[in-house]
């Protein structure tokens, strides 16, 4: 099933003495790319953390933060205790009077800085379990998006089948026009009396034929249709592959403009190309 690579989830989970909250969000990019926000007195969940998010995420940019805060005012009440005593004991050392009153204590409680718990084997669990909740609900947006791309790419695609069709039709009479144009030429060129030798003229149109033939990569194109459809219907992230397969859809357009030698033809491949540009980058936002 085809993912954006943009979404967002949120998950909060509930241990003994906190609760954590996990957000996640998630942009472009072609490598996947974390960056955490988390208490630095966590930061031995680092490489847990990341790992999880991996399993959730093949590639994009990835901004989580961590969010850890008491259940109860007992659970808070130690971490509490020990700023206050520093706050005294930074005040007695720079000789300032008072020696902390409870206007102090209430601003060290509503503080954004406060220090977090030791990291246990048990808040572990509860941040697993709040990540894991972010990353199902990061995966529900990214999919509702992805829908939403697939069903575009599939349209562009079968727009660019029909252009394939309509090139497809017209390369087989290349090598009649060109012998009728070819022709006409040499017959307006030949001096009174003289015929044209039929012989010569089919050797060059049997050349010609052979120069402008795309069949070959009309057949890699029909090929490449096939491919892009597989990809948006298959189980796992395909924007890499699919960003690869426009590479190889320009690679045949292009060869097919420059061996045609038709404007008609010429005018189709340009169209191609163009729509073919914004398949890619709408593929830029797949994962």
């Amino acid at each position: 099933m085809v993912k954006s690579m943009t979404g967002f989830g949120r998950g909060s989970a509930s241990g003994a003495t906190h609760a954590i909250t996990v957000e996640i969000a998630t942009v472009n990019r072609k490598q996947f790319d974390a960056t955490l926000w988390m208490p630095r007195e966590w930061m031995g969940f680092e490489a847990r953390l990341l790992n999880l998010l991996r399993e959730g995420i093949a590639r994009g940019a990835v901004k989580c933060s961590v969010t850890v805060k008491p259940l109860s005012d007992a659970a808070a009440m130690p971490e509490l205790r020990e700023r206050f005593r520093r706050l005294r004991a930074t005040a007695e050392a720079l000789g300032l009077q008072g020696g902390g009153t409870l206007s102090d204590l209430v601003a060290l409680s509503a503080a954004g800085d406060e220090a977090a718990p030791e990291p246990t084997e048990a808040l572990w669990e509860v941040l697993e379990a709040a990540t894991r909740k972010a990353l199902e609900g990061l995966r529900a947006m990214r999919l509702h998006e992805g829908e939403r791309i697939a069903k575009d790419l599939r349209e562009r695609l079968e727009k660019l089948r029909a252009m394939h069709a309509e090139i497809a039709e017209l390369a087989p009479t290349l090598p009649a026009q060109w012998r009728d144009t070819l022709r006409k030429r040499i017959e307006d060129l030949l001096p009174d009396g003289r015929t044209l030798d039929e012989g010569v003229l089919e050797r060059e149109v049997a050349l010609f034929a052979e120069r402008v033939d795309i069949a070959e990569e009309l057949t890699r194109l029909s090929a490449h249709f096939a491919h892009a459809e597989t990809l948006l219907s298959g189980d796992a992230p395909c924007g890499r592959a699919l960003d690869f397969l426009c590479q190889e859809f320009f690679r045949e357009i292009n060869t097919t403009g420059s061996k045609c030698g038709n404007g008609a033809i010429a005018r189709k491949v340009i169209d191609f190309k163009t729509l073919l540009e914004t398949v890619r980058e709408q593929v830029q936002n797949l994962e």
